[in-house]
């Protein structure tokens, strides 16, 4: 990141100390509030305001892309390649729907997949971290710790890190 990140992150035992801190911030108007937890936890999502990925979009897109794509493929090769077999239609409906499904199923997989690589780089880049060494080496995240990172001006770093203690915070770090 070309900005320095300027802020708080702390370490907290229990998930309600977490989310407490979580609804407080929002309510005091911090909005890039950034979560760490061993597990998922629907609690924190709440504490975040409920946030909505797009990703099902993208997976809605590219069903209706890949349905799309598996007919007119057929219809082409069918109208192209006319092989009449005694009284039946030459373009049978019914026999497209295997082909469809499966490129339906594959290519929604791919916009899916698409998505979330496009999404993950766009939230990080709009989200700061700390850079120092202590939080790139931090691991308990992964293992029995709720974590939050808060980006604040320096003026504000203070008064995030007294909501921090509020809520027995285990450790508080401070990075300006």
């Amino acid at each position: 990141m070309s900005k320095k990140f300027s802020g708080v992150w702390g370490t907290f035992e229990f998930l309600d100390d977490t989310c407490s801190v979580v609804k407080e911030l929002r309510e005091m108007g911090y909005k890039k509030i950034t979560t760490h937890a061993p597990c998922p936890r629907h609690e924190l999502d709440h504490a975040l305001g409920d946030p909505q990925s797009r990703v099902p979009f993208a997976t809605l897109i590219g069903m209706f892309t890949g349905l799309g794509l598996a007919v007119v493929i057929m219809l082409y090769m069918t109208l192209d390649w006319i092989l009449p077999v005694s009284g039946k239609p030459i373009i049978s409906i019914p026999s497209m729907g295997p082909v469809a499904f499966e490129l339906t199923v594959l290519t929604s997989i791919y916009f899916t997949m698409m998505a979330m690589v496009v999404l993950i780089i766009k939230d990080t880049k709009a989200h700061q971290f700390p850079q120092g060494k202590q939080y790139k080496e931090y691991n308990r995240f992964m293992r029995d710790r709720f974590g939050i990172v808060v980006p604040c001006p320096q003026g504000e770093v203070e008064k995030v890190e007294s909501i921090f203690k509020k809520y027995q915070a285990e450790e508080v770090i401070r990075e300006v």
